[in-house]
């Protein structure tokens, strides 16, 4: 057989061109390599979503990690002034001293300018002038002094906002103090006029003396005081109704007057932030916030879907619970808002007072456990206390101990003298 450029092989008579069927076939094989599936373009979609988002989230931490450095620079900035202003001793810095001696000039001779000129009207407004200035040195001292006091005492809060810090920083260094129209003020340098988010917040390009006394916040010892005191009251009513006298822990009553008495806008940063219940600096509120959160019911008051931490578009719930967590701590945060994080915070503090009532029994039960106990067959009274039964549930039953019968007596009865003593006694308390 003759060859020629083809190869040809005769099957069932027919001939077929072998070089164009493998042609084919391969052709075939590169289209199918060309050929993408709806799962491969899906797949390189969300690749490519899920890489805009890690992006982002990456963006968004290292924002984070730029705010701490910066909060770090101010507070040590700040124990810097303060260790100067404490060096000095009431006394004000060469700075300050600079400018106060150079505005005094200026006034002195503006002053003598009036005399000379027989200008008695001029006299009288720079002596008001001169009085003010005086008066101001007095509180430009009095405001450094204080902020000195309560840095070395250790007594200011540990809630205080970003921008308290900075404005404490600027407003201690005497490298930023100005004298303007009558008025000390300091000089932001680290003020952004591009940051309106900051700006919308109150960082400002000038602060003033009544700006760093504001952001002074100090630990708030009154409340602290008052609430411990009604802790260990909560304590004694509980030892009474466990002995079978008194009432039942109360828990809205409770966090009704926890919240209208020790929790309000200008103390709850330091509630939250601070040694409130003088339980240890690692017991704090915010210290416990997500351990708390996870163990209660309250993460249902929140909208996890309005916590979209990174703004992906995409809600992980571990992020947005990161998110509730720093806006319930946080005031400067754009999701804070002061009635949802006082709900709670006495939420929290009345768990706490709920613990102190009922105490923790060596046996290790639990509430629930101790209140459901009822005393066993030959039982006596101290046999069942130890055990951490309490009196005061079985006496809502009408159960009480008798001393005469040395047993446990059901009088729950209308008409029985000492069932009614006990039921007066619940209205008294």
């Amino acid at each position: 057989m003759a060859k020629d450029d083809k190869t040809k092989r005769t099957t069932l008579g027919a001939d077929i061109d072998t070089s164009s069927a493998m042609g084919a076939y391969q052709d075939a094989l590169n289209a199918q390599r060309n050929i993408r599936s709806n799962w491969d373009i899906a797949s390189d979609i969300s690749s490519d979503v899920m890489g805009g988002i890690q992006e982002h989230r990456a963006a968004v931490q290292l924002d984070e990690e730029n705010k701490l450095k910066e909060l770090e620079a101010h507070e040590n900035q700040f124990a810097n002034n303060v260790a100067k202003i404490t060096e000095n001793s009431g006394s004000l810095g060469e700075e300050y001293y600079g400018i106060a001696t150079e505005q005094a000039k200026l006034l002195q001779e503006e002053y003598m300018n009036a005399v000379r000129a027989g200008d008695k009207e001029a006299q009288t407004k720079i002596k008001m002038k001169l009085q003010g200035f005086s008066t101001g040195v007095g509180s430009l001292k009095e405001s450094l002094t204080l902020a000195a006091e309560l840095k070395n005492e250790n007594l200011l809060s540990k809630g205080r906002t970003a921008l308290e810090k900075e404005i404490s920083n600027v407003c201690t260094s005497e490298d930023n103090a100005m004298y303007v129209d009558g008025e000390w003020v300091f000089k932001n340098p680290y003020y952004d006029p591009n940051d309106a988010d900051k700006i919308k917040k109150g960082y400002k390009e000038f602060y003033t003396l009544e700006d760093l006394d504001k952001s002074l916040g100090e630990i708030n010892e009154i409340e602290k005081g008052e609430y411990l005191k009604y802790e260990i009251k909560q304590n004694e009513a509980g030892m009474n109704y466990v002995n079978g006298t008194g009432a039942d822990f109360d828990k809205e009553r409770v966090k009704v007057h926890i919240s209208d008495n020790f929790i309000t806008e200008e103390n709850i940063m330091s509630v939250m932030h601070d040694d409130f219940r003088r339980a240890g600096e690692s017991n704090t509120f915010s210290a416990h916030l997500k351990e708390y959160l996870t163990n209660s019911e309250m993460w249902q008051q929140f909208d996890l879907a309005r916590f979209d931490a990174d703004n992906s578009g995409t809600i992980d719930p571990g992020a947005e619970r990161e998110a509730v967590l720093k806006a319930v701590i946080n005031k400067e945060d754009p999701n804070y808002k002061y009635e949802v994080s006082k709900n709670v915070v006495a939420e929290y503090l009345t768990m706490h007072a709920e613990d102190k009532f009922y105490g923790t029994h060596p046996s290790g039960k639990s509430i629930a456990e101790r209140k459901a106990m009822r005393p066993g067959p030959g039982d006596t009274l101290k046999m069942f206390i130890n055990a951490g039964g309490m009196l005061g549930e079985l006496a809502k039953e009408g159960t009480v101990w008798n001393e005469d019968m040395m047993a446990f007596q059901n009088i729950a009865y209308e008409g029985d003298v000492a069932f009614q003593k006990w039921k007066d006694s619940q209205k008294k308390n």
